[in-house]
């Protein structure tokens, strides 16, 4: 099991947002998480992330505990564990998050010489080949503003996928896409699966999640209403 999350409670003041959430992702599938707003899926992502700490359960990615219950008590990855943990771990956000004052292939091999600390030159030889292989390899030099919107999600599926990554994670990531170019992103998904990676997506676009799913999270409420494959979801949408 690449993840496992059990149990999650999460709360803000004395709103329960999560409420004992539970799901996991294999190597190689794609699991979208769906709900109304406000339903709870978006600080599903941010707990297993790490950018939340849940208040209950256990999260285990990789087969290392970025949270878990002992006792009673909630036990939290130590710095050195986080590190490790978020090694196994890609996010593309909603906005994308591009650096705007650096071009492409600097915002890919950013991360690449500053956290893994690779030389210049094989970063930037990593970088290339990964842009090249999302249809990108005519804008290295481009910086953010010059791109479309699609063009900047191939960017930061790029600047997410060059560190190798067990687990990638999605954030609407068709919210700024027309159809044309939704198809494009399932299809890279599909192709990251292929090749053994997880994926967890967060999405309104329910043709979007029909068409790239193995498996669909329904939360809401704060709990899991349902938790079917992608023939399933189907039938209740065409409902």
């Amino acid at each position: 099991m690449l993840l496992e999350a059990n149990g999650l409670y999460k709360s803000f003041g004395d709103k329960t947002v999560l409420n004992g959430v539970s799901l996991s992702v294999n190597s190689g599938e794609v699991i979208s998480i769906v709900g109304k707003s406000g339903a709870g899926k978006t600080t599903v992502l941010r707990c297993i992330t790490g950018l939340e700490s849940c208040d209950k359960g256990t999260i285990m990615i990789d087969g290392k505990y970025l949270c878990k219950e002992e006792n009673g008590t909630m036990v939290r990855a130590t710095k050195s564990e986080l590190h490790e943990i978020r090694k196994s771990l890609g996010m593309v956000f909603q906005n994308y998050h591009l650096f705007p004052h650096l071009t492409v292939i600097e915002n890919v091999t950013l991360a690449l010489t500053e956290v893994y600390k690779m030389p210049k030159n094989d970063a930037y030889e990593k970088a290339k080949k990964m842009l090249e292989k999302l249809d990108m390899g005519e804008k290295l030099n481009n910086k953010p503003f010059e791109l479309s919107g699609g063009q900047k999600q191939r960017v930061a599926i790029a600047r997410s996928c060059v560190t190798n990554p067990k687990l990638l994670c999605f954030d609407e990531p068709t919210a700024a896409l027309d159809s044309a170019l939704v198809m494009d992103i399932v299809k890279i998904i599909r192709g990251l699966a292929d090749d053994g990676m997880g994926i967890l997506i967060i999405s309104h676009d329910e043709k979007f999640v029909r068409d790239v799913s193995d498996r669909v999270v329904v939360v809401e409420n704060g709990v899991i209403k349902a938790d079917m494959t992608s023939e399933e979801y189907a039938k209740t949408i065409r409902q």
